[in-house]
């Protein structure tokens, strides 16, 4: 009965994983075909674009990546001081390579942040002797706190952003449904989600609960760094826009943030590709930028973030043997 109900399991993840391949496939043809079919029209565009960021002053680049360096750091800084709290006593420079070794895994594979997690905690355990339990709770107490800020700043987005009242009219347009009934249906959704998965990690949801007296002494710096996170976040953008001398006001950058985080999750392409640079543009171009704008804007942005988290990662990984505990991840 248990091989085969593990049979059935491995059948269906097996499912999974190729029909994400097939999406991811599907979505990477539609997209030649759509270049080759508007080639005429885009041509224009990668043009203006190019002169766009022959123009970007260097210096802003620099600050920016700067800025995503620090919130790297942060991130190490969080994570050790939940560590801590548990009585693991280690130095936030020793996780740097841990966490940039996750975000190149997180880069590269469409797992929705779960494949950089799941070498964290295998990296942390080879090389610090972190329980699997330990690092685990420590990550999922990082991702509650971490909440907090992330709905400030949705409900930020929904509530205070004049920018928004025009985009909840069109909705009313393109979805002529009660406000609440849409709020209502999505509410549910969420718990229905919720609940699944709190059911599926009932252990570590117990042990999290366990712990929480120990946890708990590090929920103000871990809340102080989450919300620092936001802010480099927020830094980061603005200096990217002022590299191209694009006037983006702070309501425009908040929902960039905000979008940028929940396009990153969609477990589609790997990292994101192709998803998240169409939804940041399409976001633009509604709130008036230019194509060609927009454009050099989520190329620079990527560059700075995608691109440089994936070559510091994979330097981290090649000197640190990253890669074979990364393979050794698929067995734990």
């Amino acid at each position: 009965m248990r091989i085969s109900y593990r049979v059935h399991c491995e059948g269906v993840l097996l499912s999974l994983g190729t029909l994400k391949k097939a999406i991811a496939g599907l979505l990477i043809i539609t997209a030649i075909l759509l270049v080759r079919i508007h080639w005429i029209e885009i041509a224009p565009l990668l043009e203006e674009s190019w002169k766009i960021l022959g123009k970007t002053r260097i210096i802003y680049i620099m600050l920016a990546s700067s800025a995503y360096l620090l919130s790297v750091y942060f991130f190490a800084v969080r994570w050790q001081q939940v560590l801590s709290s548990i009585g693991y006593n280690l130095k936030a420079v020793n996780l740097l390579p841990i966490m940039f070794g996750a975000a190149f895994v997180n880069n590269i594979t469409p797992a929705s942040r779960t494949g950089g997690e799941s070498l964290r905690i295998v990296w942390a355990n080879r090389s610090f002797g972190i329980t699997y339990t330990h690092a685990l709770i420590t990550i999922l107490f990082e991702r509650l706190v971490e909440a907090i800020p992330v709905a400030l700043l949705i409900l930020y987005v929904l509530y205070l952003s004049p920018s928004f009242e025009s985009l909840l009219l069109l909705q009313k347009k393109i979805l002529p449904l009660n406000s609440s009934l849409v709020w209502i249906v999505i509410l549910i959704g969420t718990g229905i989600v919720v609940l699944f998965f709190l059911k599926k990690s009932s252990f570590f949801v117990r042990k999290l609960y366990q712990d929480w007296k120990q946890l708990n002494r590090s929920f103000a710096p871990v809340l102080l760094l989450s919300c620092g996170v936001w802010a480099l976040d927020v830094i980061r953008l603005k200096l990217v826009a002022s590299a191209l001398s694009l006037p983006m006001p702070l309501d425009i950058i908040i929902v960039f943030s905000v979008l940028y985080l929940i396009l990153g999750c969609l477990p589609i392409t790997p990292g994101g590709l192709g998803i998240v640079e169409g939804g940041l543009v399409s976001l633009l171009l509604y709130f008036g930028l230019s194509p060609a704008s927009a454009g050099s804007f989520v190329f620079l942005e990527r560059f700075v973030s995608y691109g440089l988290s994936s070559l510091i990662g994979i330097l981290y990984l090649f000197y640190y043997g990253g890669f074979k505990i990364w393979k050794d991840t698929k067995s734990h």
